[in-house]
């Protein structure tokens, strides 16, 4: 196993027991990493907080990845927690339930939209947040 002793993640998309991001985190605080998970609103905050408490010293954290002021908001509160970063996790995926259900073809243009926002576009959002943070890590 990698030795993360000493580096500091950020895990986003963390859902529940079912999720990669669960996975991951769990494989990386058992190598030593000091993680910073977040969660997207009520309803999954309490799967996020049976994690870290799971987890050596990990801290939970609000985003909506969707919105450029919240992971603005992240980025400061790493940088206040961590002084860094040193590794980025994105496993933020959604789309609604409304487009899930249907078959593909009926899939909406907003509905699309949305799920590309934030399962894809999000990665580029949070990776331009990242850089600084990561570059003061070296």
């Amino acid at each position: 196993m990698p030795d993360f002793s000493g580096k500091h993640g950020l895990i986003v998309g963390v859902a529940n027991k079912r999720s990669i991001a669960w996975a991951v985190a769990q494989a990386a605080a058992a190598c030593g990493a000091r993680l910073a998970l977040t969660y997207q609103g009520e309803r999954l905050e309490e799967n996020v907080r049976e994690l870290s408490a799971q987890l050596d010293s990990a801290i939970v954290l609000p985003c909506d990845v969707a919105r450029d002021d919240q992971i603005a908001d992240l980025a400061a509160a790493i940088e206040g927690e961590f002084g860094g970063l040193d590794f980025l996790l994105h496993g933020a995926a959604f789309a609604p339930k409304a487009d899930l259900d249907n078959a593909f073809v009926e899939t909406s243009r907003e509905g699309f939209r949305i799920a590309l926002d934030v399962s894809a576009y999000s990665l580029i959002a949070l990776t331009r947040a990242a850089v600084p943070l990561m570059e003061r890590r070296g």
